[in-house]
């Protein structure tokens, strides 16, 4: 088959619709009237438009990706691909991606640049590093990392670590923290828990974004319609509870409106009505869990169980009064999840930013306990972790001992944040306190708190004091713009990676990207490639952690010890058509699951499912021993307000809102769309065209509020308001939409950018903006949803 200029043209045109073509691209066209043969090739990949780790098959023509599709045998999306990650080949020809390395030549956020040689830009970066630590300071380096995938989190773990700094802030998890420190609480696991679709029949969704941006969404999509029509005469039901009326909400058999913070009250509600009417799974309760009943220690004092606690302050009527739920709601969807079995409980973001999360989330967990559905056909699962060859041993100096010994410069795991795994946000008022050392040299991976982070003027006080601004960003994102120095990674079709879902189908799987091109679109380098040649360039017992050329070779390394399992869905005589094969299926798994081995040993002190958490009771001690402090002191700096047993049994504790309600009416959510779900996708036009279709809305933001509230403020489908908060104001479009709760003012996120490139910015407007940073201690991380606004016409 021949194709002509014009036939290739319209190929790529359809593929890469309102971007620039590279000009490699257009030299490599024939002549107009000239037939050239028609050479197509197919690649596999993963697709990076969210966490989801979906199978790619990429159609190429004259070695131009034009088409993406799904593996039709990838567990996740089996050849599926959501708008999202149609629209991937975007990101390849995005007309303003970061092309070369760039030097800042005047002033920062100035955007005046200055091209280098990559030869240029890694001295810079090991000069600066060498001397950090010929002074005996390289705890003055700062990694913060956003978007992980795979084993590039372990790698530049490894370089802070062989290194010698603390302060590696690296967390792909932001804004979900609570769901895991709840799981951390209860199971011993911090991780997220995969659903066994194949074979549920309820489903309880506490705020789950399922339908539009959740973990992973295209099994999550497939999930949903397989529970609807999958099998024959059964149709599974599900119930959606969150303020707004989403799309899953509009899809689910019912929708529970319900006030702000609350959750958890609601779970430990439907809890009471299964205990009270004794729904629950006793064979499960009796040999799998712990502090289900009251129950003694080791010195003969007794202990408040859970059963206890839910039936002395749970009941239906009490919990209505704190929800808004209707007891008669509450019982119900208690009989109903009790009886049609397996049900699952699950939580999406409106548990997890909350500054009760934590607590929520235990509650939530608790629900799936009491109905036994935890590793178990149609419950959650844990998710299995391939069997990958551990790296060799890091090696530290004396200079790397010294300074990790030294705090985190965030003060994540002390008070008040003694469970925090990283806390950015309380970067300024650590410095501002003076209780923290300077930071010399800060980089940047796949993060942009200019845009992500609550208040994210006051995190640009925080890098104005930093000399020196390294970012790996292949977009000129907000943060990349405040830079002094940039290396751009190439985008998920030009390198090397890994990819670990997270949460996947609970057995072991990972998939593995491959470079679709030939050589990278432009002078981009890999960034774990970087990593590795500036760790050799410094040499010493830096150099000898990273005994590899690349990234590539760490990798085959890592699978080695999958190859040697002769186990899954890639096996081979020898590592070298093992690795061919891997490139070719686009990643390897194991389709069995052991059903019931988790729950015969949860990582918990008990080895149970823990109702009383001594997880927390033991940690908390530990705390408080470190600080000689006492527990009410230490729990009094946490701000939790509960005491005695109950701090380590799933409680409500009443959530904090930041501006006083008499001034601040309102309480302000914001929302993610498929579309933007990770505030990345407003740099690809197709996404911005389809970005809020239940409104009919694209190419903007808007303001959700409820016809009624609408109305007693004189406020009409259309008109310009502002929402403001004690922290800022928001100019927008107001929405007037019935799936809008009468207190809470709702925002889309994703718009707002104040750079990302030609489609991005200018557009809308962002709700970090005017988001206040509150905290759930407890969890340890920042908790969005609580701001109050007030709102009045423009």
């Amino acid at each position: 088959m021949k194709i002509n200029r014009r036939q290739l043209l319209k190929l790529i045109g359809a593929a890469t619709f309102g971007m620039t073509l590279p000009e490699e691209l257009l030299h490599a066209l024939p002549k107009e009237g000239e037939w050239i043969p028609y050479e197509e090739y197919w690649s596999t990949g993963i697709c990076l438009q969210c966490p989801g780790g979906c199978g790619l098959r990429i159609r190429s023509i004259m070695r131009w990706p034009v088409k993406l599709e799904g593996i039709k045998d990838y567990p996740i999306n089996k050849g599926r691909l959501c708008p999202k990650g149609q629209s991937g080949l975007q990101v390849l020809y995005d007309p303003d991606r970061v092309r070369h390395p760039l030097k800042r030549k005047g002033k920062r956020g100035e955007g005046n640049w200055e091209k280098i040689s990559w030869e240029e830009g890694i001295d810079l970066v090991t000069q600066r590093l060498k001397t950090l630590r010929q002074e005996g300071n390289p705890h003055h380096l700062m990694l913060l990392g956003g978007r992980y995938r795979g084993h590039m989190a372990e790698l530049m773990a490894r370089f802070m670590e062989a290194y010698g700094s603390p302060n590696h802030l690296g967390n792909p998890v932001r804004g979900s923290e609570g769901i895991l420190k709840g799981h951390l609480f209860t199971m011993g696991v911090k991780d997220f828990l995969a659903t066994h679709w194949e074979k549920v029949n309820y489903v309880l969704s506490f705020g789950t974004s399922l339908l539009e941006a959740s973990r992973p969404s295209l099994r999550n999509l497939w999930g949903y319609g397989f529970l609807r029509r999958g099998r024959p005469g059964i149709r599974g039901k599900m119930v959606q509870i969150e303020p707004r009326f989403s799309v899953t909400a509009s899809k689910a058999d019912q929708w529970v409106p319900i006030q702000p913070g609350t959750d958890g009250a609601l779970a430990l509600g439907i809890a009471y009505w299964i205990i009270q009417e004794k729904k629950y799974d006793y064979p499960f309760i009796d040999r799998y869990t712990f502090g289900f009943n009251d129950w003694k220690d080791s010195d003969g004092k007794t202990h408040m169980g859970f059963k206890t606690l839910v039936l002395k302050e749970y009941s239906p009527k009490q919990v209505s009064s704190l929800t808004g739920v209707p007891e008669e709601t509450i019982a119900r969807i208690a009989q109903e999840f009790s009886s049609h079995l397996p049900s699952i409980a699950i939580t999406g973001r409106g548990v997890g930013m909350q500054t009760n999360g934590t607590y929520a989330q235990m509650a939530v967990d608790c629900l799936n306990a009491l109905v036994g559905s935890i590793d178990h056909p149609g419950g959650v699962l844990l998710q299995r972790k391939p069997p990958f060859k551990k790296w060799p041993a890091i090696q530290r100096d004396g200079i790397a001992e010294k300074s990790l010994s030294k705090p985190r410069l965030d003060g994540a795991g002390n008070l008040p944040f003694p469970f925090a795994d990283e806390i950015p946000s309380n970067l300024l008022e650590r410095i501002q306190k003076g209780t923290s050392y300077p930071i010399d040299t800060l980089l940047l991976y796949y993060t942009n708190p200019l845009f992500s982070l609550p208040e994210p003027e006051t995190f640009r006080n925080v890098i104005e004091r930093i000399p020196f601004i390294v970012s790996f960003s292949p977009f000129m994102d907000e943060t990349t713009m405040f830079s002094d120095l940039v290396l751009p990674d190439g985008t998920y079709f030009e390198r090397w990676q890994d990819d670990h879902v997270e949460p996947g189908l609970g057995f072991p799987m990972f998939g593995l990207r491959s470079p679709t091109l030939d050589k990278p679109l432009y002078d981009t380098r890999n960034t774990g490639d970087v990593i590795i040649h500036i760790a050799k360039r410094i040499g010493g017992s830096v150099g000898k952690s990273f005994p590899w050329k690349d990234f590539q070779e760490a990798l085959k390394e890592a699978t080695k010890g999958i190859f040697v399992t002769k186990r899954g869905s890639v096996q081979a005589k020898d590592f070298d058509e093992f690795w061919k094969v891997l490139i070719e299926r686009g990643g390897w798994w194991d389709s069995f699951y052991p059903f019931g081995e988790w729950r015969e040993k949860f990582n918990t002190p008990s080895g149970k499912f823990e109702f009383y958490s001594l997880t927390m009771e033991r940690a908390l001690k530990e705390v408080s021993k470190r600080n000689r402090k006492g527990l009410d002191q230490i729990l009094k700096e946490m701000k939790v307000e509960a005491r005695g047993d109950k701090v380590f049994l799933p409680h409500f504790e009443r959530p904090r809102w930041v501006g006083e309600e008499k001034e601040f009416p309102f309480y302000l959510i914001h929302y993610k769309l498929m579309t933007t779900a990770e505030g990345r996708g407003a740099n690809q036009p197709f996404l911005q065209e389809i970005l809020g279709p239940h409104l009919k809305e694209k190419w903007d933001s808007w303001v959700e509020i409820n016809p009624e509230t609408a109305q007693k403020m004189g406020i009409q489908d259309g008109d310009f308001i502002w929402v403001e908060s004690n922290t800022g104001k928001l100019r927008g479009k107001a929405r007037v939409f019935p799936g809008a709760h009468p207190n809470v003012i709702h925002i889309p996120y994703g718009q707002g950018h104040k750079a990302y490139g030609r489609w991005a910015k200018g557009r809308g407007m962002n709700p970090n903006d005017i988001l206040v940073r509150e905290y759930d201690y407890l969890g340890g991380f920042v908790s969005p949803f609580s701001t109050r606004v007030k709102v009045y016409k423009a």
